[in-house]
């Protein structure tokens, strides 16, 4: 009888060799663009969380202001706002290119870092000038708008 020579084989041939290093090669790299898709998904939720934190951050500071301020002063605009408390202390807000700046007492949580934009105007409702602010802001193409409204001359 006579033997074969690839009977005894204890390798692998070239073409086993290329093929597997072929299939090995395109899970490679499906693995790693899955994972460049996953790191770019995170990052980008990661800045929607700071930028949905900022929001909360400036809508409390605001509503809090807001609600123990006497009046808004004449001078504010759409990019700064003034509020009067009833003891005649200031509180501003001002919008810069960085976010919105906060000035006046201190207030009873740390700084945030505001880097939410808004717009203040203050509407007429119902025969009341100087009582009310509208806050609006932009958020990846969708627009947020708040009123807040002066109460009982800054007592809730």
């Amino acid at each position: 009888m006579r033997r074969r020579w690839h009977d005894n084989r204890a390798g692998l041939t070239l073409m086993e060799l290329v093929i597997s290093m072929g299939v090995a090669s395109v899970v490679l790299v499906l693995g790693l663009q899955l994972y460049v898709q996953t790191e770019r998904v995170i990052d980008r939720q990661q800045v929607k969380a700071s930028r949905l934190g900022a929001e909360t951050d400036l809508l409390s500071l605001l509503r809090r202001d807001v609600r123990t301020a006497a009046l808004i002063a004449p001078q504010s605009n759409h990019s700064h706002l003034t509020l009067v408390s009833l003891d005649g202390s200031h509180v501003e807000y001002q919008t810069t290119p960085e976010g919105v700046e906060r000035i006046g007492p201190a207030a009873d949580l740390p700084a945030p870092t505001l880097t939410v934009h808004p717009r203040f105007e203050y509407p007429e409702i119902a025969g009341r000038t100087g009582r009310v602010v509208r806050v609006s802001w932009d958020d990846e193409g969708a627009s947020h708008s708040i009123v807040l409204h002066l109460r009982n001359q800054g007592r809730l």
